[in-house]
């Protein structure tokens, strides 16, 4: 195999682009902790990493048989057989060691909380994808450990509310995030046998339930910029004005045919996300 082959394969073996996005918001935890954007980030940031991208190929092997069935996985390295499961299984084992080691480094807890929400997203949320249409619930946990480890690899308290308001609004997204890709890819899971909420709400039921959500996603990120120290006033007013922006946004999402936009919609909520954490690291880099 080429060395060009066994990269693209590793890149979508692990999601690396997910992976990254993931570490992301242990980094924005992390400046949050601190108080200021530095390379000691790194630690951190690379620990999540590792362990999300072993996170990702256990996933792959789990799902090696579903993902054969549904035309946007059947590339897969593992689905279309250009990797073998023993080589998945080695280097999910090889990326949650350095993941876990990496995070011991700044403290047993933070290292047990990156291997909790390995176990997490790997036995709990997966399994649960075929028992029931509301996985997406429980899953969402995996999307708001990662920016706590961030802020315990930093020096802060689990339970201080600046963590848990940072939690509750990585928590919040990942349901809508999750449940807007049905009004695309509905058919395609449910050949894979998954247990999805379109099979309980009609499109437009739907919609309305993902508004709320939404709602919640956006008054989350408002909350947020009370609950961490903003060092400059623009930050904070530019935190509320896009989490108004947003609900504007499906307002207008809201009166449209169901399948239109959605793809757009999606995009939106990830390109919201992403602007709440560079307005967080801008504010405390040049704080």
């Amino acid at each position: 195999m080429h060395s060009s082959s066994v990269i693209s394969s590793v890149y979508h073996l692990t999601k690396f682009g997910i992976s990254f996005s993931v570490a992301l918001t242990t980094a924005t935890g992390y400046f949050l902790s601190t108080g200021k954007v530095d390379l000691t980030v790194v630690n951190p940031f690379l620990g999540v990493l590792f362990l999300a991208m072993s996170a990702s190929t256990i996933n792959q092997v789990e799902e090696k048989e579903t993902d054969k069935l549904m035309p946007r996985t059947q590339k897969r390295p593992l689905a279309n057989g250009s990797v073998s499961v023993k080589v998945a299984v080695l280097l999910a084992g090889i990326l949650a060691i350095l993941g876990f080691l990496v995070l011991f480094s700044d403290g047993v807890f933070v290292a047990l909380l990156g291997l909790f929400n390995l176990v997490w997203y790997n036995l709990v949320y997966t399994p649960l994808k075929y028992r029931t249409a509301f996985a997406s619930i429980p899953g969402g946990i995996v999307g708001a450990i990662p920016p706590v480890i961030g802020w315990v690899a930093g020096g802060g308290h689990i339970m201080h509310l600046s963590a848990l308001s940072l939690a509750l609004f990585f928590f919040i997204g990942q349901i809508p995030h999750f449940w807007l890709i049905l009004f695309k890819y509905a058919h395609e899971y449910q050949l894979a046998g998954i247990k999805l909420v379109t099979d309980k709400f009609s499109r437009e039921q739907l919609k309305r339930v993902i508004f709320s959500w939404i709602m919640a996603t956006s008054l989350s990120g408002s909350l947020l910029a009370f609950y961490i120290i903003i060092n400059h006033n623009v930050v904070f007013y530019l935190i509320h004005i896009l989490s108004v922006s947003l609900v504007i946004y499906f307002v207008k999402w809201l009166g449209n045919k169901p399948d239109h936009e959605s793809s757009r919609a999606f995009i939106t909520i990830n390109a919201y996300y992403l602007a709440i954490m560079l307005l967080i690291v801008i504010d405390y880099a040049f704080g």
